[in-house]
């Protein structure tokens, strides 16, 4: 279970993924902070209705959309290192901006959900960069141990993340506590920026394909045809993006209505939302550990498929969470356990999946592909669950929500994925299963 983090594993020697393993770890605890800060601040401080909830939600990945859908071919033809230190320092200067208009009287929710858009747009340009950097970083045949490491990394941010921003939104309230997650960007931007100029620039195939078409929206819509085909194409990778959209469908209805339940209807104190949403990231950190060894024991379709479904049961806790509020706490746990560790399993073998199957030169576009298709469910869902929430209850459609996610598992459920049983070698292993 543990293998990638034995010392004999080549990544530990390899000096560019560990700058860029250095520059996620601060910044993904500092981002925890944030993500639960800005909802806190809306619902504690500026008392936004749950409608208003909802559109700062939407507005935390509506960008993701259109980032998505334009940014994919710029991303391609970018040099990736740079644009993500740029996105870093973006981050830092929106992030900041925060705090520093609270102290002068000056935050509203209008500012707010600029804030929070400006930080989702940046944000999606960084992690399609960051996808799609990574085969050329590492190799294809260390993926799942790089997806494994950095997303262990990020499970352990997750477990101590929200705790701590509990303690300081507590002490120091929620804009002060933000400004930790803004100098977190500074460290990522400086570790990133180390990593050589080259390893991040673009293909001469993605530089040549934007001098063939004769304008920039012809070469936007060829950025959206590349970025459609090329998941579209291979039976697996349809099937997980279906599934990911009935996911994220409910995972809207998550988000959306989640903090005002927490807060409202059952009176959860900052510190004990943190500590509660602190257990999902021991078991996503339990999830980094064992997804590989998993897809070994039980076949590479098969444990994709097993870990949706345990990220759906997780869902599912919150039905009796807010049926039976006297016992919420515990099934908001075991919410907390099940889906992230699920989710978290499935997460780096898709990520791999792909990440094996696509040639470099359409990497980022299909990620903008998925950006566009998840960021759509997503926001759809957020603002969908704000109205219902005003109109049956908080609590009836955190259950509403919850009941969606089970229809994501039927697109999964296709023997092009299930017959996955070894981890892919390359590419053309998987065009060869796709084909049949």
């Amino acid at each position: 279970m543990f293998e990638f983090l034995r010392r004999s594993s080549p990544l530990w020697r390899h000096a560019d993924f560990n700058r860029l393993w250095t520059a996620q770890i601060l910044s993904a605890f500092g981002s925890r902070i944030t993500r639960t800060a800005i909802p806190i601040v809306a619902v504690s401080v500026l008392m936004v209705t749950p409608w208003e909830a909802a559109v700062l939600s939407a507005l935390s990945y509506a960008p993701y959309v259109l980032a998505g859908l334009f940014g994919g071919g710029f991303v391609e033809r970018a040099n990736k290192t740079r644009l993500m230190v740029m996105m870093d320092l973006v981050r830092f200067a929106i992030v900041i901006a925060a705090p520093v208009a609270w102290y002068f009287n000056l935050l509203s929710f209008p500012l707010l959900c600029v804030l929070a858009a400006g930080v989702g747009g940046a944000s999606a340009l960084f992690q399609n960069a960051d996808v799609a950097i990574l085969p050329r970083l590492v190799g294809k045949d260390h993926l799942v141990e790089a997806n494994s490491r950095l997303q262990a990394t990020e499970s352990i941010a997750e477990l101590t993340g929200p705790g701590a921003a509990g303690i300081l939104i507590d002490l120091l309230t929620a804009p002060f506590a933000m400004v930790v997650d803004a100098f977190t960007f500074i460290w990522s931007a400086f570790w990133l920026w180390r990593i050589p100029k080259q390893t991040g620039q673009a293909t001469e195939e993605a530089k040549g394909e934007l001098v063939a078409q004769p304008s920039v929206w012809a070469t936007l819509r060829a950025d959206i045809v590349v970025g459609f085909f090329a998941i579209w194409r291979c039976r697996p990778m349809r099937a997980i993006i279906m599934g990911n959209f009935f996911w994220y469908i409910a995972a809207g209805f998550f988000f959306a209505t989640l903090m005002v339940f927490l807060l409202r209807e059952l009176h959860m104190s900052p510190s004990v939302i943190g500590v509660m949403i602190s257990v999902g990231g021991f078991s996503a950190l339990l999830g980094s550990l064992a997804g590989r060894p998993l897809a070994k024991a039980v076949g590479y379709g098969p444990t994709i498929v097993l870990a949706f479904c345990l990220s759906v049961l997780g869902l599912l806790m919150l039905i009796p969470a807010a049926a039976f509020k006297e016992w919420a706490l515990l099934f908001l746990v075991a919410q907390q356990f099940l889906g992230d560790f699920g989710i978290m399993i499935y997460t780096i073998l898709a990520v791999s999946l792909q990440q094996k199957l696509l040639p470099e030169e359409e990497l980022a576009r299909a990620n903008g592909f998925n950006q566009v298709v998840n960021g759509v469910g997503m926001t759809v869902a957020i603002l969908i669950a704000g109205w219902v929430a005003e109109t049956i209850g908080v609590s009836n459609t955190v259950m509403l929500g919850a009941g969606i996610a089970v229809l994501g598992i039927a697109p999964l459920l296709t023997p092009h994925l299930l017959g996955v049983k070894d981890e892919p070698a390359d590419r053309n292993d998987m065009a060869a299963l796709a084909a049949n």
